[in-house]
């Protein structure tokens, strides 16, 4: 199971999703983190789904496709170093993706059953990495990364999230 990664096993940017996860089993935080999350977002009623806290910035659903996306994405790369795969990695861009995704056609209810279909299969990839596959070094992004903080970053970054949620939207 994954510790808290070193500093050079990730780019100085993702430090601020992994200062964000508690010390003990990941696999735990990961689970109540989660829980806590889509409670709060099965609660928001449907008048809410498409707010938005200021111009230009993701609606509700927006936010939870998001959530999705970055962590399919994480997961792969996870799987990838894990593997042993070396090939570099591309980065993604969420501000295309956002609008791209049509979140908000789709309802908030769908799109918390798909983010909780992604990290069912989150924890399943996270179960069944090979000990010493945790330290394997690639490259994402042109910055090092390792299967261990890919599922720190996956871990905090959620919790980031859920905490813009709670703040600025009062989900």
């Amino acid at each position: 199971m994954p510790t808290h990664p070193a500093a050079d096993e990730y780019a100085p940017y993702f430090s601020r999703y992994i200062v964000l996860v508690p010390d003990g089993d990941l696999l735990d935080s990961l689970a109540s983190a989660h829980a806590d999350i889509v409670r709060r977002l099965r609660a928001v009623p449907a008048g809410r789904e498409s707010h938005a806290y200021a111009p230009g910035k993701w609606t509700v659903r927006e936010v939870v496709q998001h959530l999705s996306d970055v962590e399919r994405v994480m997961s792969y790369r996870l799987l990838t170093f894990a593997r042993g795969d070396r090939t570099p990695l591309p980065p993604f861009d969420e501000n295309t993706w956002a609008p791209a995704s049509q979140a908000d056609a789709r309802p908030l209810s769908q799109l918390v059953d798909e983010f909780d279909a992604v990290r069912a299969a989150t924890v399943s990839l996270i179960r069944g990495v090979p000990g010493g596959a945790w330290a394997n070094r690639g490259t994402m992004s042109g910055n090092p990364a390792t299967p261990q903080a890919l599922a720190f970053i996956i871990a905090g970054h959620e919790r980031h999230h859920a905490a813009i949620l709670a703040e600025r939207y009062g989900v």
